[in-house]
């Protein structure tokens, strides 16, 4: 089996998935659209993992890549490829999904719980989650559930923090793949982006908080578990 990952800037990338994948004997390959967005053929992977970045998927303007990543991932899930967004990957996937995407009521920032839906406690990925799971969250935008899809979580500010359409399509706002050995270096390229706001904490105040990407990789491992075991 073969990953292959979306990267938007140069510290967000598979981490704790890059684990998972070794221990499983998968291969990974990845398009870094901040150095070179080249695309590959759809019979190259069986996965595709949309991960995080700084920009809008709206951004379309200053990143003129993000529409041909867009009809990309359309074409994944057409094709009925595993396909898994995360923060700006959930958006993108959203958006690819038919979803608007806009600007959240209040940024979210840190580490604050969600709470699952009871969808969620009966479905077979979903349900390893734990209500009130304290994750980590660096967004601005937040997206309207896609036609289909089924809402799987939310938060204080946040109506729709993952959701599932179909078999195949996965999609967290959330970071739940940052380790405890790389959330230093996340939190502090993520520093220069905090703003001001009821669910922003300082990068001291989420370094303090940062042990829980322990039991976040730990609850990913079982996530990850149970979509591998959909494969044909």
């Amino acid at each position: 089996m073969h990953i292959h990952y979306f990267q938007h800037d140069h510290f967000e990338d598979l981490g704790y998935i890059a684990d998972w994948a070794s221990s499983n004997n998968i291969t990974t390959s990845v398009t870094r659209f901040d150095l070179n967005p080249e695309l590959p053929s759809h019979d190259t992977y069986n996965w595709l993992l949309i991960m995080g970045g700084k920009m809008s998927v709206n951004d379309t303007d200053e990143f003129p890549w993000l529409l041909a990543e867009i009809e990309f991932i359309k074409e994944a899930i057409r094709e009925g490829k595993i396909v898994i967004g995360i923060c700006l990957g959930s958006q993108l996937v959203a958006k690819a999904a038919g979803a608007e995407v806009f600007r959240n009521k209040e940024p979210e920032m840190g580490f604050w719980p969600v709470n699952f839906s009871e969808a969620a406690g009966t479905d077979n990925v979903f349900r390893h989650f734990t209500d009130g799971l304290n994750v980590l969250h660096v967004h601005f935008d937040t997206f309207s559930l896609p036609e289909g899809a089924i809402n799987m979580a939310n938060s204080a500010v946040t109506q729709c923090q993952a959701f599932r359409a179909g078999k195949n399509v996965f999609a967290f706002q959330f970071h739940f793949e940052v380790t405890p050995q790389n959330v230093a270096g996340f939190i502090k390229e993520v520093e220069p982006e905090l703003v001001e706001g009821t669910y922003t904490q300082s990068s001291e105040q989420m370094l303090k908080l940062s042990g829980s990407c322990y039991e976040n990789n730990i609850i990913f491992g079982k996530v990850l578990d149970e979509i591998f075991s959909i494969r044909e």
